[in-house]
């Protein structure tokens, strides 16, 4: 074990004393088997993971799949991970999948009697389903003569093994002359691995009987990793598709394969247009020619948004609706005239030498969000933009804008890493908010220096005034973002209450002018959000669930609505979660699970609350509080409680979790305040739980937690600034050391002072000075001793304990000098 390793384990361990010497990221959901099924169907599922006892309901976070016959949990043989996790047993089910369930990816939780899991993920095809049959390492249809045979359009569940050779698979179809031949895998984007590497990077090749390669494909702008592919046949006779990874990694992979002779576009053009409105869409890239589809666009009115297009593809193009109307490229003029703002303006570079220029009349001062959307539609472009004046002779003036790539943030995208902020296509599209220089005339230019211009190579560019937004973000920020329940699940135990902090990042819109009430909407009956008003700069703020003891026992998908102070005000209001799989160390993910609202669970009740004292005094800057904390066991319970505090700001320290023994009920919570902490007031609240010793509680899994009313913490002006002047004293010498005080904030009663960071030999004679709010200076009487430590002593400081009630505020000020000389003797 590295000494690195063994110092990260032990100040991991320093906080709690516990028989667990690592802090393993335990999920309580590691697989789902199997990952797809066809919609109209009923499949058996087997979740599988740990700590899933008593499991009641599965909640999908969209409609299309129930959840039915859950059996108790089964153990099954410990197979243990790379994060330190385990699948230890399997809870059994069926998914009753509805003939119109939307295709694609379904996430979703499981309540148990005690807890609300992290996320597991479904997947949906149009297609029959069939499994490939193949042992792990077995090889048994990877040559033409042991190909898998399937015919029409069909989805096979397939694996390559973790063996010392390369494992490939053939799937053989009986193709005609003219046929269309369509071949899609899902590997990455299947993944319920929360690390993986490059097993999960496959590859594709079509084969005639001859073995002659027809067309193939590995990476690819629409799915990445994933490969997709058509071909249009020119004889009949048998075919071979052929899987297996780009590079070798002896580890077992689960995929699915698409393969029929439906069309497979690869791009749709325009890839959008006005809510609400007819729009012909062509979808070239298909081998058979391209396509073309009369759609409505979708949506409410009020702001742009994505949706999926999957004609009878088992995958989906992405489009966009916004609000405004859509512009397209006029391909026979030097530049295309834009009639107005707002516009959604969309064209192709048609290739490598391609630029496209677009002329629109703005006022100086104006705000205007440019977004472009063309890799993170499926283009294959990397596309540069430029906003340029144009001159009163024509001519083109400085760039105010020349921009290639965006963060994701500036993608209203939150909460987890992609790759070094790569592993999304949002990441190579600019987008900005620009404020023109002067009123007049502007060129927009748009181009790709990658070279990737062609039939598919689309773009959209949306123009619009910033919104005005309040973004709500459930975001775990543990070990390479992993999904901790501890921080972010919402399992809220009857007759109990449960508090989460919720993140509400800035991004490219109007932040609010004004404070905010949240409210949720869609909880069950019995169960209520109570939260503090939230002020319009807080970018972390608590939300509390209440259930009632009479709270039906279900789980609920619920959004957030933001409700301004100010009259009249509109406002958008968003929910997001990314919960990232396939991780590398360092948090940089192949892919994520974004949802756009949460979901809620009422569990059983507790055996146990918690509540803390409201303080009687303020925080001051430099100073420190104790706040009792009360636990309340119920139904005999006599396990140990784990009390922490709630989420704080860094200027305010809070202790390690403490350890509440089964005689022990109550403790002191002790914060502190930096120098400069902000003088502000707080929502503060505590958490307790208990719950599995084997299972470690760094990611929630396997314990029970419940919250404390929130109280106020405010953070004010010390009472008292303490001051002195260099001092000596020498050896065998009693002497006073005078401080002057310096009064900020009436206190009442007396305070003791101390003198802190005194060297070897010298002490302070008792009784100790005291002081009230009258005092001007304090005098400590020091004595030296003949072995006092000779020579300079710098960094002295006052504590000052001032009694605030039944509670104590502890504040420190000052810095002193003291040099110790010899003795005159």
């Amino acid at each position: 074990m590295s000494i690195l390793r063994s110092i990260l384990i032990l100040l991991l361990c320093l906080p709690c004393t516990s028989p667990r010497s690592t802090a393993d990221m335990v999920k309580g959901i590691e697989a789902v088997t199997p990952r797809i099924g066809q919609r109209g169907t009923t499949v058996e599922v087997r979740i599988q993971g740990i700590s899933l006892t008593s499991p009641r309901q599965i909640i999908f976070f969209q409609p299309g799949i129930t959840a039915v016959d859950l059996q108790p949990p089964r153990p099954i043989a410990r197979v243990g991970l790379a994060h330190g996790g385990a699948i230890v047993e399997e809870v059994v089910c069926q998914f009753e999948i509805a003939p119109d369930c939307p295709l694609g990816e379904h996430p979703f939780r499981l309540l148990t009697a005690t807890e609300l899991s992290c996320i597991g993920t479904f997947h949906v095809s149009p297609f029959p389903v069939i499994d490939e049959g193949e042992a792990n390492n077995a090889y048994s249809n990877d040559t033409p003569a042991s190909a898998l045979q399937v015919s029409g359009n069909v989805t096979v569940r397939g694996q390559l093994g973790n063996g010392s050779r390369s494992d490939r698979d053939l799937y053989r179809v009986d193709g005609t002359a003219g046929q269309n031949l369509s071949v899609e895998v899902d590997s990455a984007r299947l993944a319920d691995r929360h690390y993986g590497d490059s097993e999960y990077d496959l590859a594709v090749r079509i084969l005639d009987q001859n073995g002659r390669v027809l067309a193939t494909n590995d990476d690819n702008s629409l799915h990445l990793q994933d490969p997709v592919v058509s071909v249009s046949l020119t004889q009949d006779g048998p075919v071979y598709v052929e899987v297996q990874r780009s590079i070798f990694a002896p580890r077992e992979t689960q995929y699915c394969i698409h393969i029929g002779n439906y069309r497979r576009p690869l791009a749709a053009f325009p890839p959008g247009g006005q809510i609400g409105t007819s729009q012909t869409i062509r979808l070239p890239g298909d081998a058979a020619g391209e396509l073309q589809q009369q759609l409505t666009i979708p949506g409410a009115a009020g702001s742009s948004h994505t949706f999926g297009y999957f004609g009878d593809a088992p995958s989906a193009i992405k489009l966009r609706g916004s609000p405004f109307p859509n512009l397209l490229e006029d391909t026979t003029a030097e530049h295309t005239r834009v009639p107005g703002l707002p516009i959604a303006i969309n064209g192709f570079i048609d290739n490598a030498a391609d630029s496209d220029a677009y002329r629109f009349s703005v006022t100086k001062g104006d705000r205007w969000r440019v977004r472009v959307l063309a890799a993170a539609l499926g283009s294959p472009i990397d596309s540069v933009i430029r906003i340029c004046p144009v001159e009163a002779d024509g001519t083109l003036g400085p760039a105010e804008v020349n921009l290639d790539d965006s963060p994701l943030r500036d993608h209203d995208i939150f909460g987890t890493g992609f790759r070094s902020g790569g592993g999304l296509q949002e990441a190579i599209d600019p987008s900005v908010v620009w404020q023109p220089a002067r009123d007049g005339e502007y060129q927009l230019e748009i181009r790709d220096p990658s070279g990737s211009g062609g039939p598919t190579a689309v773009y959209r560019i949306e123009i619009e005034p910033p919104p005005t937004v309040v973004q709500t973000l459930l975001s775990s920020a543990t070990f390479d973002w992993t999904e901790s329940t501890r921080v972010t699940g919402l399992a809220i135990p009857r007759g109990n209450r449960w508090t989460i902090d919720i993140s509400l990042p800035q991004g490219q819109w109007n932040a609010i002018p004004c404070d905010f009430d949240l409210t949720a909407v869609g909880l069950p009956d019995g169960v209520r959000m109570v939260t503090p008003r939230i002020p319009k700069e807080a970018t972390r703020w608590p939300l509390q669930f209440e259930a009632d003891e009479t709270a039906v026992l279900q789980g609920t998908v619920f959004t957030l609505q933001a409700k301004p102070v100010e009259q009249g005000l509109q406002v958008e209001t968003r929910c997001q979660q990314c919960v990232p799989f396939i991780n590398h160390s360092g948090g940089d993910a192949w892919r994520t699970v974004r949802t756009d609202r949460y979901v809620l669970g009422v569990t059983d009740p507790a055996p146990f609350s918690v509540e803390v004292d409201p303080p009687t005094a303020d925080l001051v800057r430099g100073g420190e509080l104790a706040l009792p904390v009360r636990v309340t066991r119920q139904n005999g319970f006599t396990g140990a409680i784990t009390i922490r505090c709630g989420d704080v700001p860094r200027s305010i320290s809070t202790p390690p979790p403490l350890i509440l023994p089964p005689d022990q009920n109550e403790c002191l919570l002790q914060l502190g305040a930096q120098a400069n902490a902000p003088l502000t007031t707080l929502p503060l609240y505590v958490i307790a739980s208990s719950g599995r010793e084997e299972i470690d509680d760094f990611l929630g899994t396997g314990h029970v937690r419940v919250s404390s009313r929130i109280i106020e913490l405010t953070v004010a002006q010390p009472y008292v600034e303490l001051a002195a002047e260099p001092e000596s004293i020498r050896r065998g010498e009693v002497k006073d050391f005078v401080w002057t005080v310096r009064q900020q904030t009436p206190f009442a009663g007396r305070a003791e002072v101390r003198l802190l960071g005194l060297p070897r030999g010298v002490t302070v004679v008792e009784p100790l000075p005291t002081i009230t709010q009258e005092s001007t200076s304090v005098t400590f009487q020091l004595n030296a001793t003949d072995e006092a430590l000779l020579g300079q002593a710098s960094g002295l400081l006052c504590e000052v304990q001032i009694p605030a009630g039944d509670q104590q505020i502890v504040q420190r000020s000052g810095r002193g000098t003291l040099r110790i000389d010899p003795s005159l003797k």
